[in-house]
């Protein structure tokens, strides 16, 4: 049990620690939440973490197959950075009209769940993010290969992103009449943030990988 128990709290840590960087899926959260549309928020979280929990339990199992195909990994960061890129430039430009995030971002506000899936299912960083921490914990003797121990992972995943929307979430509802008043600015941190991720992601998936390669191959 005390085994269970602390596979749990690391995997919890780890996703909850994940979770706290900004990123397309925690702000729509905080959009949704700001904007009034909780019952919203609830449906885009539960979309997007149902989505992380079902890859991670499929890579937990087929980890060793997941490991030949790393070379599709710069392929899947490519879309990650087009989205984040797509997405800082909608939000900036809402910025420069003065419009609110509800507005900019249609397909979120009007299906929450489904933009929740889509969106999760194309955030490509869930599996090497996981497979590493899996190699680490495993190394470690903290996580080992049976139904169990890939049940109780994937449960701490669950938890560990739920409380980190919970967050986002709690932060939107506390601020909402402060944020609500102040949406251009608002805006313009949001997009600027994800610009700064988009180009930090885009360095790590590129330009130092390419750096890697070279010397690997030295």
């Amino acid at each position: 049990m005390i085994r269970y128990l602390k596979l749990f709290g690391y995997v919890l840590t780890i996703s909850f620690l994940g979770s706290l960087p900004v990123g397309t899926l925690n702000i729509n959260v905080a959009g949704l939440v700001i904007n009034k549309r909780i019952p919203d928020a609830f449906a885009f979280a539960l979309g997007a973490i149902l989505v992380e929990m079902i890859v991670v339990r499929i890579a937990l199992a087929t980890v060793k197959k997941l490991k030949a195909l790393k070379h599709l990994y710069k392929f899947f960061n490519g879309i990650t950075c087009l989205i984040l890129f797509l997405f800082a430039g909608m939000i900036l430009y809402a910025a420069l009209r003065m419009q609110k995030l509800e507005t900019t971002l249609p397909l979120t506000s009007q299906h929450p769940f489904l933009s929740g899936l889509i969106l999760s299912v194309l955030n490509p960083l869930h599996l090497p993010f996981w497979i590493g921490w899996t190699a680490i914990l495993q190394s470690k003797g903290i996580f080992w290969h049976s139904r169990s121990s890939y049940n109780i992972f994937v449960f701490g995943i669950g938890v560990g992103t739920t409380a980190a929307f919970l967050i986002y979430g709690t932060l939107g509802n506390i601020l909402i009449e402060f944020l609500r008043q102040k949406q251009t600015m608002l805006n313009w941190v949001i997009g600027l943030s994800l610009l700064v991720t988009a180009f930090v992601q885009f360095y790590k998936g590129f330009i130092r990988q390419n750096t890697n390669d070279k010397k690997a191959y030295s």
